[in-house]
Formats: C-alpha cells, sequence, structure tokens
C-alpha cells in the first residue's frame, strides 16, 4: 500500500461536509442557480437531514448521483440516511460506491464499518475499522480505538480489546467533536476514572456547541462504560449503565442503537 500522506485541507473538508448543517432555503438558492450540480442536491439532502426529512433526503441525494453518478458525496450521504433508518445493507451497498471512487477518504470505510456493525456483523466491520487508520492522522483514531475495543469486546476477546488501545498514544489531542471518544479510551486505558468519567458540567464546556450535544456524546460513553465494567468483570456495574443509558436515550446515536438488545436482554425495554 502507498505510504499515506495527511492532507488536512482535505480531512477538514470531509469534516465540514459530514458537520454541515444548511437550511432548506439555502439548498434552494444552490439549485436555482444550476439544478444539475451534485454538490447543491448533497446539500439539499443534509438540509432535509436536518429537518427530520428523511425519505426527501434520500429522494434528493438520489437526485444528485442521477445527474453525476461518479460524484462520491452523494452516495455517502444517501448511505448515512439508510444508517439513520435502520437500512445497514443498503447504507453499505452507498458507502461501497463511495470508497471506489474515493478510496482514500477515510469518513467512507468508518460509516460502512459502524453499518456492517450495527447490522450485527461484528467480524466484517474490523477490517473497515483498522483500514481507517492507514488514511488518518492520529489525532483523528479515538473513534476507531474505541470502536475496536467495544467490538473486540462484543467477540469475547478481551486481549484483543485491551491491545487495540495500543494504537494510540496517551498524549494525542482529539478534534472537539471526539470528545466522548477520547473520553472513553482514555477511561479503557486507566487514564480516566470510572467515578470521574462523566461529568456533564465539565462537559457542556468542552463538547461541541450544539444543541443536545453532551446527552448525544454520554450515550456513546455509557455503552464503552458498559463493555469496560464487562471486561473488568463487574456485570452489574455494566447493567447499571445500560440502565442509565435507557434514561437518556438519545436515538440515532451509535451508542444507543447498541444498547438496544442488550437493554431488552435485561427487561429494561420491550
Amino acid at each position: 500500500m502507498k505510504k499515506f500522506v495527511f492532507n488536512k485541507e482535505k480531512n477538514d473538508e470531509q469534516r465540514r461536509m459530514l458537520m454541515m448543517t444548511p437550511s432548506i432555503e439555502e439548498a434552494e438558492a444552490l439549485i436555482r442557480k444550476d439544478d444539475t450540480d451534485p454538490y447543491a442536491w448533497y446539500v439539499m439532502g443534509k438540509a432535509f437531514g436536518c429537518a427530520n426529512k428523511s425519505e426527501e433526503a434520500i429522494v434528493a441525494f438520489s437526485k444528485g448521483i442521477s445527474y453525476a453518478p461518479f460524484y462520491a458525496p452523494n452516495y455517502f450521504g444517501r448511505g448515512n440516511r439508510y444508517n439513520r433508518n435502520y437500512e445497514y445493507w443498503k447504507a453499505a451497498a452507498d458507502y461501497s460506491v463511495a470508497i471506489q471512487l474515493d478510496p482514500s477518504n477515510w469518513l467512507y470505510r468508518y460509516y460502512r464499518a459502524t453499518a456492517l456493525n450495527l447490522n450485527g456483523d461484528i467480524e466484517d466491520s474490523i477490517p473497515d475499522f483498522r483500514d481507517c487508520l492507514d488514511y488518518m492522522d492520529e489525532h483523528e483514531h479515538y473513534p476507531i480505538v474505541h470502536w475496536l475495543y467495544v467490538s473486540y469486546a462484543e467477540l469475547g476477546d478481551y486481549k484483543k480489546a485491551e491491545d487495540s488501545l495500543s494504537l494510540i498514544a496517551d498524549d494525542v489531542v482529539p478534534p472537539q467533536m471526539d470528545y466522548g471518544y477520547c473520553r472513553s479510551v482514555k477511561l479503557y486505558k486507566g487514564l480516566v476514572s470510572p467515578e470521574e468519567y462523566i461529568d456533564e458540567e465539565q462537559m457542556a464546556k468542552e463538547v461541541l456547541p450544539t444543541p443536545d450535544r453532551v446527552r448525544l456524546e454520554e450515550n456513546s460513553m455509557l455503552y464503552g462504560l458498559y463493555w469496560y465494567w464487562m471486561i473488568h468483570g463487574d456485570e452489574n456495574k455494566a447493567n447499571a449503565a445500560i440502565k442509565r443509558l435507557t434514561e437518556i436515550a438519545y436515538p440515532g446515536t451509535f451508542g444507543h442503537t447498541k444498547s438496544l438488545p442488550i437493554a431488552r436482554r435485561l427487561g429494561l425495554i420491550k
């Protein structure tokens, strides 16, 4: 494999495309300028998604694909909507096309891995997570290390879970949006105690300043806490983490989605 060279400008653009929250009016203005512009349809898909109009978002991304079938972001955007709709194989199919069109874009591999993992195909998701590391700067590695840790734990291979923690150094500083993943990895490494792990007041100062971001981060963190306690042999504390997660559930987050079968087994939800 060709040695990866980190491109900060491209990485920042990938993050921007993922995190943008345009209005429908902003998207319509772009489409009025050129209704065959695939980027305009990507923005429209994102705008519909922000407005919780999932079907309309899928149509917008599909229109973008019809005008420019080799423009990867619309496959990625549509895949994300399928992911949120729990249509994981449709999501994985779209992510796969995006990867073929832009192989060095780590986000496409990351989200295909999450789709497979959420679908229960844990072993199949691991190579994609590991491949992400070949296309990312180290400061982006926290989500990958978290996913590898909990995936190996779910497979019952606690040694590989612990070994995966060596993939990132203790002093790496993450982007702000990866606060929860960073905090989780520090817990797994023993750098943060379980008692100080979740501090909502402190989180409010450090997470992205978007609505409900603390609760969103907490869902992922509590799912990580569940596997931390399972690996450390305390099932009661592990189950308490899932109980707390059901109380502050943020539907659609990866941590909440992964917790659902556990919560059902424990009788916490139907």
